[in-house]
């Protein structure tokens, strides 16, 4: 999970400091999370689904819902590269 939560704050460009703004938990336990120094808890998650609720899904589970709303980073850089190229 801790590598799901480091991909949605890479793709939303999240840093420490911001995460510390939007979640009040200091920014040096947003560090050790990045960086594998800490686990994942509760209160982690509860955040990143605050800020990216079309993540949920995948976050805790794996899995995707396009249908639904629910992506990945990973698969909304992949359809937005597609979208991005010029059919014509």
């Amino acid at each position: 999970m801790r590598e799901r939560i480091v991909a949605i704050l890479e793709h939303k460009k999240l840093t420490a400091k911001k995460l510390e703004e939007l979640s009040g938990i200091d920014r040096e336990k947003w560090y050790a999370l990045r960086k594998g120094g800490r686990r994942v808890n509760e209160d982690d998650i509860k955040v990143i689904v605050d800020i990216a609720p079309e993540y949920a899904l995948w976050l805790v589970s794996g899995k995707i819902a396009p249908e639904s709303g629910q992506t990945s980073p990973e698969y909304d850089e992949a359809n937005r590269n597609l979208t991005d190229q010029n059919a014509g």
